[in-house]
């Protein structure tokens, strides 16, 4: 079964934050989906941590290394663009390609995002 992960809950995961730690335990044996985009959201929070040192250097260097063995299939988003559009009133982009996959893909959505899920109650999964 598919479930799209956003940015929030990928990068809570990566560092094992006590948030990060509830939404792994809901990935199961799901095959993990988002758009792709994902890589460069998981850097700039994890880059934001190091430089408000949250986190260290080695644990983010880690958090990259294990990035990678999460296995999230990256999804070109260009041809659902229009669908990311229709939601600029209520979502930003990044956060509508989000909800627009996981609506496509008829799956839900994990994000630690409150506002995120709130906006996409019919398919945001909120740990």
């Amino acid at each position: 079964m598919t479930l799209v992960v956003d940015a929030s809950a990928v990068a809570e995961i990566l560092l094992g934050t006590s948030a990060g730690q509830r939404a792994a335990a809901l990935l199961d044996e799901h095959e993990l989906w988002a758009p792709q985009h994902l890589t460069a959201e998981v850097a700039s929070v994890i880059r934001g941590w190091s430089l408000s040192r949250q986190i260290t250097d080695e644990q983010a260097l880690r958090a990259f290394r294990e990035f990678e063995s999460l296995g999230v299939e990256q999804v070109p988003m260009m041809s659902m663009l229009p669908a990311v559009y229709d939601l600029r009133h209520n979502v930003s982009a990044s956060g509508a390609m989000y909800v627009v996959l996981a609506r496509a893909a008829q799956c839900s959505l994990l994000t630690l995002d409150a506002r995120l899920a709130a906006s996409a109650p019919d398919c945001a999964l909120l740990p």
